[in-house]
């Protein structure tokens, strides 16, 4: 067994977000992939096994197994691209397909596009002006800046409070077309994410139709940054093109 540690969402200004990636021949029990994870320590570890029909993955945060996870699944998708000398993989899960390609040196994500539900704030209060507030498998805070969104304070209290959401994000616009955002899952046991490849799902499609374009980039405004190009696609699903460095 060898794992490989791949920096994904980086750009010259952000370092993105590491995963691990283990290409296993067959599937231990979950509280083995839990050891293996919290043993390479890496903020999600990538569990890939070639089968007869394609590649399954597994993804692990150090808290346990998680539903979808953008970055790992760039990170494997290079992993084996690069191993088997692919131009495209489709990486199959539980919860569904995830196809990576490279292409022009970059890595191409198709991921599903979340439609937005009104949410009330009544028992959710994290004092801070809102400027929008909805949910998707997320909470998502529209703030009124750029700057609200780099200065804004969690409260993981309140956080860990709220049953009905995967994870809070944060964000603002912050030119004609691009956003900022950060993103907070202290439930599955990340206070806060690098780079957050699936926070698209549910920011593009907003962002889409609230600037009236079709192509956006955005920056995630943790400690080591992170940068995504993303695409609207016309089967309501979006394309994130992302920079994947192999740590040697």
């Amino acid at each position: 067994m060898k794992a490989q540690i791949y920096d994904v969402f980086c750009s010259d200004f952000a370092q993105g977000n590491p995963c691990a990636v283990v290409e296993l021949v067959k599937w231990p029990d979950e509280a083995e992939l839990l050891s293996i994870t919290q043993e390479l320590a890496q903020p999600v570890t990538s569990f890939v096994v070639k089968s007869d029909s394609g590649f399954d993955i597994r993804w692990f945060s150090l808290e346990g197994e998680i539903n979808l996870c953008g970055h790992g699944s760039l990170g494997a998708g290079a992993a084996v691209i690069s191993k088997y000398g692919l131009a495209s993989v489709t990486l199959i899960s539980q919860y569904g397909q995830v196809v990576i390609t490279k292409e022009n040196g970059r890595y191409k994500i198709v991921l599903p596009s979340w439609r937005a539900q009104r949410t009330a704030m009544d028992k959710i209060d994290f004092n801070i002006p809102t400027a929008d507030v909805f949910s998707t498998r997320d909470l998502i805070l529209v703030l009124e800046s750029e700057d609200a969104v780099a200065n804004f304070v969690p409260d993981f209290d309140q956080m860990n409070k709220i049953e009905d959401f995967h994870a809070v994000i944060v964000t603002a616009q912050s030119t004609p077309d691009s956003y900022v955002l950060r993103y907070f899952a202290p439930k599955i046991g990340i206070d806060e994410d690098l780079a957050t490849g699936s926070a698209q799902c549910s920011l593009a499609p907003y962002w889409f139709n609230k600037l009236r374009v079709t192509q956006l980039s955005a920056r995630q405004l943790s400690t080591l940054g992170g940068y995504f190009e993303i695409e609207q696609a016309a089967d309501a699903s979006i394309v994130v093109s992302a920079q994947v460095k192999l740590r040697l």
